[in-house]
């Protein structure tokens, strides 16, 4: 666990878990587990703000490239 002068919400999370499981592994694996589910569910959240009638505009590509970043943003939090 990390620092308890200012505890994250991971930390948090993790004290009420270790507390209900006793050990420490099955609180993590849980934790990491349950992490990585919001993010799939934020990833796919995010990519159905794509524009489906795209009108060519400047301004649908930029919408389009915003929610792509987005995308990819969330993405790359699985990989830490």
């Amino acid at each position: 666990m990390t620092s308890t002068q200012n505890p994250t919400a991971r930390d948090e999370l993790f004290r009420r878990v270790a507390g209900a499981f006793v050990d420490e592994d099955r609180a993590n694996a849980l934790i990491d587990s349950y992490r990585l589910t919001v993010l799939s569910e934020a990833v796919e959240a995010a990519r159905g703000e794509y524009l489906n009638d795209q009108t060519g505009t400047p301004e649908d590509e930029a919408y389009n490239q915003a929610v792509s970043d987005v995308v990819a943003a969330i993405s790359a939090l699985v990989m830490k």
